[in-house]
């Protein structure tokens, strides 16, 4: 059996390339000619790739580097072996994931992961719906009415546009992904199997009263709002509003797995972790990032300095952000 290639490399890379695209800084007199093969892990990394120091931990690990060259700290470097380039920058991991993107170009490349052009005529839109022109549909979709799809969007096989919603241009929605009562932005990328405005099950908690009982529970009236560039991590759930919207700043990352409530604020550019919940009502304003440890947020306001943290745990405002 042939080993298949995925992300083929980009032809003949050089270190002189590599230096190039990163800004990283070399010893004087380096032979930046030699040409880069791939990448590796550090403690697996042959002659020919590229690596990185991922933390002080695993110093120890680069004093027996084979690598042709390693991304690391200025304060790494003198601990790079003689047979490695060191490749310096303040942050080594911005530089790999640079050199990736020159080594690899394909893989930043959104694409149908089936390969479909245009429109699968195994997908099912309805007459009503408007899309615009590059739009590519897998084979499975079904696009409600009055659904609109703006162009260089891909939208995966047997996903679910309902009625009414909107997709913004360039966006990225993956297979078996559902989409209802929603606004997307441009450039928002929802990996497999995200569920997005689909009706919360703890309607109470957004400060309503629960339905007295033998009375049904209220569905919720509100949207869901991805706004630009938000990218959503694989099975990750955002309920809608109860009354109101759940809101999804710019820029935001949110992990594999991760629950948000009904009528969520989250700020642009942060940062949530895989497996967290952010509970119904939370406000967390722009530029947080979950710390590793942290499980989920209580219904409150968190500031910036990651105060009101509640009882689950504390965020972190992102460094370099503003």
């Amino acid at each position: 059996m042939s080993e298949p290639v995925f992300f083929p490399r980009a032809a003949r890379t050089s270190l002189a390339d590599i230096v190039a695209c990163t800004g990283a800084a070399v010893v004087a007199g380096a032979d930046l000619s030699i040409i880069v093969s791939g990448v590796a892990p550090l403690d697996a990394a042959e002659p020919g790739e590229l690596t990185f120091l991922a933390s002080p931990e695993n110093a120890m690990l680069l004093e027996t580097s084979r690598a042709t060259a390693c991304f690391v700290t200025p304060g790494d470097a003198p601990r790079v072996p003689k047979t490695t380039l060191a490749l310096v920058m303040e942050e080594p991991f911005r530089g790999f994931a640079l050199a990736m993107r020159r080594l690899f170009p394909q893989a930043i490349r959104a694409k149908s992961l089936l390969g479909t052009a245009g429109i699968d005529p195994g997908a099912a839109i309805h007459p009503e719906a408007r899309l615009e022109q590059d739009v590519i549909v897998d084979p499975g979709v079904i696009i409600g009415p009055r659904a609109e799809i703006g162009s260089g969007s891909i939208i995966g096989a047997n996903s679910v546009i309902g009625s009414d919603v909107r997709i913004g241009r360039d966006c990225l929605i993956g297979p078996q992904v559902t989409i209802a009562h929603a606004l997307i932005g441009d450039r928002v990328i929802l990996h497999p199997g995200v569920r997005i405005g689909q009706p919360s099950v703890d309607f109470g908690h957004a400060g309503i009263a629960p339905a007295p009982r033998g009375l049904h529970w209220a569905q919720g009236i509100g949207r869901v709002i991805n706004q630009d560039g938000v990218e959503i991590g694989a099975n990750s759930t955002i309920d809608r509003g109860a009354v109101g919207d759940t809101v999804i700043g710019e820029e935001t990352r949110i992990g594999n797995l991760v629950r948000v409530a009904e009528n969520v604020t989250i700020g642009r550019c942060s940062i949530i972790l895989a497996q967290a919940e952010i509970s119904a009502g939370a406000q967390l304003e722009d530029c947080f990032a979950a710390p590793r440890a942290w499980g989920g947020l209580a219904a409150q306001r968190h500031t910036s300095a990651g105060g009101a943290a509640g009882e689950a745990g504390v965020m972190e405002r992102q460094p370099g952000r503003t």
